[in-house]
């Protein structure tokens, strides 16, 4: 039956994943087409073709792929099918996304768990549940659906299970068949295609940062399972085209018109600029600066300092800190506060300690000499 439903479809590399020329065109990787459920005249095959099809994951047109992850993954995808993928590294640098857009683009049914401190077994493999009627049926859990499909599952936050508990995938990791934990002994077979991809912020073996206090250290049987992939957050250029696409709702003129209100000041290639006089471009330069800055600072970034942040400007804090200032900076006339140093509050420095809070916005002073409140 699967044979009909996941069809085998070749996909060009780097067309699929704008890769751009220096990649060779020939290169393809092997994914899935499947058919409209309503091709099928048995509705077994139906109702399994519906359930496959909802769990591809919706492709993001905004998502720029990096050339040097993709390399490894692609690398992993066509040579490691022993070994579990194990994508590490500080917390928003897009660690479960790559995975995620990479079976959105190939149409592979992706599913899902989550690691915690508190995990239980039937959280990746299942137990039973009281349906309709009365009658106790088992439900699958994550884990025991890829199996039975030949489809990818990704645990995310592994590093937060506990090593006791992670015993229960001794036999997932190894590609090996399976017991499903309570329910008397079943053996799941996984049917080919079956893949395992944990995402964590630590290595498994320690936590240099000291932020990620619910992480565990895992025993060398697990390690020597993993193929490591390190996700640290985009370079320059990546991030530039992202904050590019986050503030294109916003016309130059009513940019401009922001930057006035708010006095922006920055020092760009050609001399200090201030309010209107302040490219698109040059404003977005300014906001990867203050990431950089932050993160130099951060526990995330390396730093090793008594005064060393706890909280880091992560990709995803940064283009939700660029549009949502965008989005406030009507702040900046009505209220005479700097939507910078606002948005920021609201997504980063409010949920940090006070020496940090400080910190963080004393970047953005720096970067665009603006301080919270703009009539002081």
């Amino acid at each position: 039956m699967l044979g009909n439903i996941l069809v085998p479809c070749e996909y060009p590399l780097a067309a699929t994943f704008g890769l751009g020329p220096e990649v060779d065109p020939k290169l393809t990787v092997t994914g899935f087409a499947i058919p409209d459920p309503a091709v099928f005249p048995d509705p077994d095959e139906r109702r399994a073709a519906q359930f496959l099809r909802g769990a591809v994951p919706v492709a993001d047109p905004q998502y720029s792929f990096r050339k040097e992850l993709m390399r490894d993954l692609y690398y992993w995808w066509m040579t490691g099918d022993d070994d579990v993928l194990y994508l590490w590294g500080p917390t928003g640098s897009g660690k479960t996304s790559i995975f995620t857009e990479w079976c959105a683009r190939l149409g592979i049914p992706l599913f899902v768990g989550k690691g915690h401190r508190g995990f239980e077994p039937h959280e990746a493999f299942g137990h039973y549940i009281l349906a309709a009627g009365g009658e106790t049926v088992w439900a699958p859990g994550p884990v025991t659906l890829a199996a039975q499909y030949g489809c990818p599952v990704l645990i995310n936050e592994y590093d937060r299970i506990q090593p006791s508990r992670a015993i229960v995938f001794n036999d997932v990791f190894t590609g090996q068949a399976f017991t499903l934990p309570g329910k008397h002994g079943e053996v799941v077979r996984p049917v080919p295609g079956f893949r395992t991809v944990l995402t964590g912020n630590t290595n498994l073996v320690e936590d240099p940062s000291g932020n990620y206090g619910t992480a565990s250290s895992h025993d060398v049987s697990v390690l020597e399972r993993l193929c490591s992939v390190y996700v640290g957050y985009p370079d320059d250029d990546t991030e530039t085209k992202l904050l590019d696409t986050v503030l294109s709702p916003l016309g130059d003129d009513m940019l401009q018109y922001w930057f006035d209100q708010e006095g922006i000041k920055l020092s760009t290639s050609a001399g200090m600029k201030e309010g209107s006089a302040i490219s698109r471009a040059e404003f977005i330069g300014g906001l990867v600066e203050v990431a950089h800055k932050i993160r130099e600072q951060s526990k995330d970034g390396g730093s090793n300092t008594d005064a060393a942040l706890e909280r880091t400007m992560s990709t995803r804090i940064l283009l939700k800190w660029a549009f949502h200032a965008a989005g406030l900076s009507k702040v900046a006339e009505k209220r005479g506060i700097s939507a910078l140093h606002y948005a920021l509050r609201k997504f980063l420095s409010g949920l940090a300690t006070e020496s940090t809070r400080i910190a963080l916005h004393q970047a953005i002073t720096t970067v665009f000499g603006v301080d919270e409140n703009l009539n002081s």
